[in-house]
């Protein structure tokens, strides 16, 4: 969860996101391999969800729903927009960022830096 919610970190692990700019309270400006967009509410619930709705962009909104049962912790991501012709693209992007993201976590669990790893 505190990996999903932490902009400086998804920097570092997210294999789609260059850049993440906070332009106020609870706005960022994000820059991706899908596009750049802002980040304009933000709604999470600790180690159960967390959602971001978008401006400017063909994705509308999208989150992540956590289920934790130790050892093990799932993680599912879901999108939401209305071109179809773009779902191929999202799904592309939703795989790279869940890889992405188990690398970084496999990483930091093997006693990784997280100031040293590279995406």
């Amino acid at each position: 969860y505190n990996i999903l919610t932490d902009g400086e970190q998804t920097v570092k692990w997210n294999p789609i996101v260059n850049e993440i700019t906070q332009l106020e309270e609870q706005k960022y400006l994000l820059k991706s391999t899908i596009g750049d967009m802002t980040i304009n509410k933000i709604e999470k619930v600790k180690d159960v969800y967390v959602k971001w709705r978008m401006e400017q962009s063909d994705l509308h909104s999208m989150g992540y729903i956590l289920d934790e049962k130790l050892p093990i912790s799932k993680v599912e991501l879901w999108v939401e927009f209305e071109n179809k012709t773009l779902k191929k693209k999202f799904k592309e992007a939703a795989d790279l960022t869940l890889e992405g993201l188990k690398k970084y976590v496999e990483f930091i669990e093997a006693g990784g830096n997280i100031n040293e790893y590279d995406k």
